[in-house]
């Protein structure tokens, strides 16, 4: 009967976009979010009609007449909001809640749990939490009203294998990767982090009790994916590298496979303990040997009392700078490319900028990121910086709370000069000889064919060249708002 039912309800999925001028939506527009595919998979699996709309792939659903019709006649929409995506995805809900009263509207995610009573103003039910456990209750008209606070998902290996080609525009997306191979399969195998860093809203998400998938389902899906063509994978797990022996147990499963793939991780992570005495040298090599390509690593910082502030939890002897650009050695001598993730915050001067480029310069970090330091709600730095704040006209602030944007006016540098100096950063880096000859000898040894290598450094520089101009524009716009908030 529940079969019955559900073949003849039509549940659409949207991931919405945020400010369509932010310079890292070039990285949103290659590696979708998982949330959506992964409830379509399950829906799938019972007999639904299952489609999901990313707009960061296909563009705004309202501006493409034939998928907000789909929208329209559909049964569920439910929608996936991250703080500065809620603004997009409340005044989404807004007009089809307007154009079609009898769709019932569904928002989750991470900013919808914390800030539930805001999303419920737009939508007929609010999920607070993972929807794995609720999805088919609501999808089947059970649950039809209210604010739901969703069970955690005890065993993760309930979850099926992904079909990513439920989301619309998916074949889109790999034609512009030329061959399926190249392409950076987004897969996730565990939820929570064990750490408690003061910005990050990840535990008040998943917890910080680390849940894996069985070793067993991860390769069972990974040898799905290859039959598919995907030999190259992306694990976003927060931290790939929490559980020695499940990673070394996965890797010794997936080497005879020949795939490549990126993983998030510490910068420490092969050292077995904290006075750094003890390394685990065979992690290093399983993870090479295994495909393990790019390491995408929070630095976050290097000055030791910023660390400490946030709760970063860096440990051992030495300072934090030496000990930074030892494991950034180490994992550079073991063949990872690694692409470093900083923040500078309202501590911060132009000299930390300097002294972050300074530092990817001299330790030959191959590509480099420097955001903003943003308060998100939910978090223990919101609750600190909530007297700051001068961009509070919520929800359509929260456009401006995605790490490129500074929301508070208790800056060293003021608001325009933090903007600036990150900028600068970037700019320094990536136009005034960041790429050296580690780039190039990193890009010379990845396992693909000469053409596929040339035509990766061309995108690669010529993307960072039209980020640039766009985050550039961004920044002068955002300046004329601050300033007329300020003066106001």
């Amino acid at each position: 009967m529940i079969h019955s039912l559900s073949s003849r309800r039509r549940i659409r999925f949207i991931e919405p976009q945020g400010r369509p001028d932010r310079p890292l939506n070039a990285w949103i527009t290659r590696w979708p979010l998982l949330g959506g595919i992964t409830l379509a998979t399950i829906l799938e699996q019972s007999g639904y009609d299952v489609v999901v709309y990313n707009e960061n792939i296909s563009g705004p659903v309202d501006a493409d007449p034939k998928i907000y019709a789909d929208l329209c006649n559909a049964d569920v929409v439910g929608i996936g909001i991250m703080t500065p995506t809620a603004s997009r995805g409340y005044a989404i809900a807004d007009r089809i809640k307007r154009d079609a009263a009898g769709v019932k509207i569904v928002i989750g995610g991470v900013h919808a749990t914390v800030l539930p009573e805001e999303a419920l103003a737009h939508a007929d039910i609010v999920v607070c939490g993972e929807g794995e456990t609720v999805i088919e209750a609501i999808a089947s008209g059970e649950v039809d009203s209210g604010i739901i606070q969703a069970t955690a998902l005890a065993d993760l290996d309930q979850i099926p294998t992904l079909n990513h080609f439920l989301m619309h525009d998916f074949d889109k997306l790999l034609a512009g990767c030329r061959k399926r191979y190249l392409y950076e399969l987004p897969v996730m195998t565990s939820r929570g982090c064990p750490y408690g860093c003061r910005y990050c809203s990840v535990t008040r998400m998943f917890g910080r009790k680390v849940r894996r998938q069985s070793v067993e389902k991860v390769h069972r899906d990974l040898c799905r994916y290859a039959e598919q063509g995907f030999t190259t994978l992306f694990f976003y797990d927060d931290n790939f590298t929490t559980d020695r022996q499940w990673t070394r147990t996965l890797l010794d499963r997936i080497r005879p496979m020949r795939l490549r793939f990126n993983a998030q991780s510490r910068v420490d992570f092969h050292w077995i303990d904290g006075d750094r005495r003890q390394r685990d040298d065979q992690m290093l090599r399983s993870m090479h040997r295994a495909g393990g390509d790019m390491l995408f690593i929070g630095y976050e910082t290097t000055d030791e009392a910023t660390a400490k502030a946030w709760n970063k939890g860096y440990r051992g002897p030495q300072s934090l700078s030496a000990r930074l650009s030892e494991d950034t050695k180490i994992l550079h001598d073991n063949g990872f490319w690694i692409h470093g993730m900083f923040v500078m915050g309202p501590e911060h001067t132009a000299r930390t900028a300097e002294g972050i480029v300074d530092f990817a310069r001299r330790t030959q970090i191959e590509t480099l990121q420097v955001s903003v330091l943003t308060p998100l709600p939910g978090t223990p730095m919101y609750d600190d910086m909530r007297p700051h704040l001068i961009f509070t006209d919520y929800p359509s602030d929260w456009d401006y709370y995605d790490g490129v944007h500074c929301v508070y006016n208790h800056s060293r540098l003021g608001v325009a000069g933090l903007q600036k100096a990150v900028f600068e950063a970037h700019r320094r880096f990536y136009l005034c000889g960041g790429w050296g000859g580690r780039t190039l000898r990193s890009l010379a040894a990845r396992p693909i064919s000469f053409t596929d290598k040339v035509i990766d450094l061309w995108q690669g520089a010529r993307t960072a060249k039209t980020l640039l101009g766009k985050w550039q524009k961004e920044t002068e716009t955002f300046l004329d708002v601050v300033r007329a908030r300020t003066q106001g």
